[in-house]
């Protein structure tokens, strides 16, 4: 399963990585609005619904042991995306200064990532596997991407400091991720034909949304209405 998810991503990840909002954060190009665009939104919608999606995806966990093993997984991530987030607000704070901007009240979520929250918060809906493997890509990418960040960056420009914070440090990540996705080996094993290709479909949707937001950033979207 984790060789399909792959084959599946390595495309995605690829066009977000070269995606203009990316490519000007590495250059130092980027309209600050969309920076601020993103963190925003990132820090008060998108990271929040994750905390939540994985809460409820750990108690839908199976009941044997290795569903415990799982559901204990999903928990503990939930438990420090949840523990992130007065930092990730601090660090807004030190974003606004920096970029001169009143952070006042949290913008309401734009089109797209009131898409990608109520992609995140249905999944505790859906059958396990396609409940995680909808969440994959949102810690999967970020690590793919920060590990391209950290690589091609300009650590003169002026969002080299963001940047900095924005990339995970130590290995922690990477341990996650993978131990997700020996969480997807094992539950595709146990699963049918049926289950393998619930948690593809919606693998690819989360995968694409995840390039939406980063449009959605570039492109400062709002309601229309």
């Amino acid at each position: 399963m984790r060789a399909e998810l792959s084959a599946i991503a390595g495309p995605v990840v690829s066009r977000i990585t070269e995606h203009p909002f990316w490519a000007g954060l590495r250059r130092g190009t980027l309209p600050p609005a969309a920076l601020w665009y993103f963190a925003e939104q990132d820090a008060h919608h998108v990271v929040p619904a994750y905390a939540r999606a994985l809460a409820g995806c750990a108690a839908i966990a199976g009941g044997d042991r290795h569903g415990d093993r799982h559901g204990a997984l999903l928990a503990s991530a939930a438990s420090a995306t949840f523990g992130s987030l007065p930092r990730l607000d601090g660090e807004l704070g030190k974003l606004a200064a920096a970029l001169g901007r009143d952070p006042g009240a949290a913008a309401p979520p734009g089109p797209g990532i009131h898409a990608y929250t109520s992609f995140m918060l249905a999944a505790p809906a859906s059958p396990f596997p396609a409940a995680i493997g909808g969440l994959l890509p949102m810690t999967w990418f970020h690590l793919l991407v920060s590990a391209d960040l950290r690589e091609r960056h300009d650590p003169s420009s002026r969002y080299a400091d963001w940047i900095a914070q924005y990339l995970p440090e130590g290995d922690y990540l990477q341990e996650y991720v993978d131990g997700y996705l020996d969480m997807i080996d094992e539950v595709a094993a146990g699963g049918s034909d049926r289950d393998r290709a619930l948690l593809a479909g919606r693998f690819r949707a989360g995968a694409r949304l995840e390039w939406e937001f980063a449009d959605s950033a570039w492109r400062r979207r709002e309601w229309p209405v």
